[in-house]
Formats: C-alpha cells, structure tokens, sequence
C-alpha cells in the first residue's frame, strides 16, 4: 500500500496551521503512520495537490486543516474519482470549524485522530454537489454565507465565539432577498428568506447543531429555511441554533432533498464547507451524491 499524502494548509485555523502542522506531524509519528506531506499554498492549490496525489496512485489523501481544506482535498479526491481512481480520505481537524470531522467522531485531539488514520476504518458516506462545486458538509446562501465572508475577516477568534461574532456583524446589513426554490420538482411559493442551508451533518458553523436529525449515509441532504424575520427575532433565535432548539419555530422549515434549485433576482452570497463560492449568484442547484465519498473514521 502506498503512503499516505497529508495535505496542509497553513492558513487553517486563522492562521494558526502552520504552528500546528508540527502537532500533527508528532501525533502521526508516534502511532508510526507512513505518510508524506505536501503544503497548500494558495487558494485551490490543495484541490490540485489532492487529484494529482490519487491519480498517481496515492491512496489516502489527508486533509490538515478546517472544513474548507477539506473541501479542497474532497474536490481532488472526487475529480480523480471521476476519471476512474478512488481515493480513501483522511482528516487531521486544524482548524477553526472541523465540523464534518466531528460529525464522524474525529477528535480534535490530534493523538487519537492519528489513531484513527492508523486503524483506517472505512465509513462511506454521502457527497454533495452545488454548481458543479462538492462538498462534504453543507452549503449555505444568504445570511450563513455572508456570516463566513464577516468570519473571514477575523484572525483573533475561534470556533463558535467566532461565527457569533460574524452572525452579529453580517445581520446589520443583511436584505432580504426574494427566491424561487425547487426541491425534488416541486415548487416553493416565492418567498424572502434571511438564509437557506443545505447539508450532510448535524453540525455547521464550529458546531452549530443545525441538522439534528442529519444522517450522512442516508441518500438526502437536509435543507434549513429561515424567512425573512425583524432583528429582534434573529437575536431570538440565534442562541437556539447551537442545541437544534431552532426546530419547530414559525420562521424555520425543516426538510429533506435529492436536489434543490434556488433562484433569485438579486445577487446572492454563497458557501460550500465555508468557502465563499460566490457572492453573485443567481442561480444556485444543490444535488446529493449517494455512497460516494470514503472516509477514514
């Protein structure tokens, strides 16, 4: 079996990856895991790094960093999928929000994530698609996208301190812009919405417990709706959202989905695993991908 390729971003975690790539290289050298490792240095290259690393054989591709460093590494991953070469992957959780690891029992702490790649226990779990785009976690627009463009901003705060900071900043400004949604050919009477999220796990946002029913093998991705709301009420719901205690609220749709279109007259911002894809878009068509995606977990 050929070594292992780990992949790192040294711009995970606000900046704190590069200081933390030593910690993972100790934890995946003391549990005598194989591997070479490779550093991400722009934006995209770890997509690159990732196909290039399976169709040359590689067969565990592993993402150190946060969820968008795993987007990057799943895109590679599922690019040479596509040209007929699997590839198992692996996550070392860096980063500020290490949402999907977390939903598959990928401990931030690096010693027993390493135990985990060692024992490489395969989980096949879903994938998602949105413009042509993967991704692994969810996929949001509207106000959650516009939260991870103020998140990105911020260098001196972590996790969901991190994100209740940008919620706050992103809500000042925020219109709320009318959409024409489609889930599985049926269609939604247009609506303003403040956000829609679609996504593969129960956890969003540095733990954001938006999906508590979400099952990451079960063929759906679970969709949230909020409609549009008076900042009162977006202050009222916000600290029901890291418990799931949002479900059940008037302004809050809770459903399941193959595939979804969402469609707008005004631009809308849009992330996939918290990268900002777009911040234009118009058109947004989100499908899942079923039993497509194997992770060592």
């Amino acid at each position: 079996m050929s070594k292992a390729l780990v992949i790192f971003n040294p711009h995970a975690g606000r900046g704190r990856g590069a200081k933390r790539a030593e910690s993972v290289v100790a934890a995946l050298n003391a549990v005598d895991f194989e591997f070479d490792s490779v550093v991400s240095e722009t934006r995209g290259h770890a997509i690159e790094l990732a196909q290039r690393a399976a169709e040359s054989g590689r067969e565990l591709i592993v993402a150190a960093g946060g969820d968008g460093t795993l987007n990057e590494v799943v895109n590679g991953v599922m690019q040479a999928r596509q040209h007929g070469v699997p590839a198992r992957l692996g996550v070392m959780p860096i980063g500020s929000g290490n949402d999907f690891a977390g939903s598959l029992g990928i401990t931030t702490d690096l010693r027993k994530a390493a135990e985990i790649l060692k024992r490489d226990h395969v989980r096949r779990v879903d994938a998602g698609m949105v413009n042509g785009r993967y991704f692994a976690n969810n996929v949001g627009m509207g106000l959650e996208a516009q939260v991870d463009i103020e998140a990105h901003k911020m260098t001196w705060v972590s996790g969901q301190a991190l994100y209740l900071i940008a919620i706050f900043r992103a809500i000042r400004s925020f219109p709320h812009p009318v959409v024409q949604i489609e889930r599985d050919g049926q269609q939604i009477n247009d609506k303003s919405i403040l956000m829609i999220t679609a996504g593969n796990n129960r956890r969003i946002g540095g733990g954001f417990l938006v999906f508590p029913d979400a099952v990451p093998d079960d063929g759906l991705l679970d969709l949230c709706v909020v409609d549009a709301i008076p900042r009162r009420e977006i202050l009222r719901l916000l600290p029901k959202l890291p418990k799931g205690k949002h479900v059940g609220e008037p302004a809050v749709e809770m459903s399941r989905f193959t595939h979804l279109v969402v469609e707008s007259e005004s631009p809308l911002p849009v992330h996939a695993d918290g990268e900002i894809l777009w911040t234009d878009a118009r058109r947004v068509e989100i499908e899942v991908l079923p039993d497509r995606l194997d992770v060592v977990a």
